[in-house]
């Protein structure tokens, strides 16, 4: 408990926080004056990345062009919605920013800076995938704040990541349990392109942890790709109720995953034994969504009869 506390006597949590609660009260202010009916505001993920950057310029971090890349990426898929062009236009859209912050992450490691491209447009547009499945149960906002509570449970060095999990708390109440924001098809993108890099500032010191960290990103990454080979998966999150309990219930195998890439395969000192626990859970979580999907019926006359 005494743990918990210290955070609050750190400029790093503090900052984040109460940028973190300034976010929200935007977030919700738009969305009465707006009104409380239709989807979710499309706002979360890039409210996140302007509170971590905000916070990290608060502490006196050197950005380089972390603000200009985030920049580039929000420009380029602004550019694909208002041309309406095709989804898969995200990636190339998203590349050229997402290949100027990997290059500028602070670290020296290669491999890192390889991943972090490669998740920020394939994660990005999978995580986007993802929400315009589940966002009126705001999974996509809740399934990330696990991921982040994950990556700071892993990383060795929790200055930097500290923003973006104070962040993250507060903004949550914007998906959980009233509905009222989702990550957004622009946010997805730039969520994660915050989230990887508090996440290789903080894993320098063992970069094993920064394996289980972006592996902590889980089912926002993993259920596209099942709903892809099993589209009848999506019964098993249309059977819950849309309200706070049934996105808990949701939540459960995203805590399972991130609890084990974080405390787990995070912990390693080389690289390989990490890898290797990420890709047992992995497949594991493939395999059981692939048995579950092959037991849900194809055709359901009311979804939430079940419940």
């Amino acid at each position: 408990m005494s743990d918990v506390m210290d955070l609050f006597g750190t400029s790093w949590f503090t900052s984040g926080l109460r940028l973190g609660i300034v976010a929200l009260a935007v977030g919700w202010a738009i969305r009465l004056i707006i009104g409380r009916s239709g989807p979710p505001l499309p706002i979360v993920g890039i409210l996140l990345a302007a509170v971590t950057v905000g916070g990290l310029y608060t502490n006196d971090e050197v950005l380089g062009p972390l603000l200009p890349a985030l920049g580039l990426i929000l420009a380029g898929l602004m550019l694909v919605r208002l041309t309406k062009a095709p989804r898969w236009a995200q990636i190339p859209a998203a590349t050229p920013g997402a290949v100027w912050l990997a290059t500028a992450l602070p670290t020296e490691l290669t491999w890192v800076k390889v991943l972090t491209a490669i998740l920020i447009v394939g994660g990005g547009f999978l995580a986007n995938d993802f929400e315009t499945r589940h966002e009126r149960m705001g999974l996509g906002v809740i399934f990330f704040t696990l991921a982040t509570l994950g990556a700071f449970a892993a990383v060795p060095d929790t200055e930097q990541i500290l923003i973006l999990t104070a962040a993250v708390l507060p903004l949550t109440l914007l998906a959980w349990p009233k509905v009222a924001a989702s990550l957004g098809s622009e946010g997805s993108f730039l969520a994660i392109a915050v989230f990887m890099w508090v996440t290789a500032a903080g894993g320098g010191g063992r970069p094993p942890s920064i394996i289980g960290s972006a592996a902590c990103l889980g089912l926002l990454l993993l259920e596209p790709a099942l709903v892809a080979v099993r589209p009848v998966l999506t019964r098993r999150y249309e059977s819950l109720r849309r309200n706070w309990l049934g996105a808990v219930i949701a939540s459960i195998p995203q805590f399972i995953l991130v609890l084990i890439c974080s405390r787990v395969a995070a912990r390693f000192d080389t690289e390989l034994p990490a890898i290797l626990v990420v890709l047992f859970a992995y497949v594991m979580t493939l395999v059981l969504g692939l048995v579950a999907a092959s037991r849900t019926p194809d055709a359901v006359e009311d979804p939430l009869a079940a419940v």
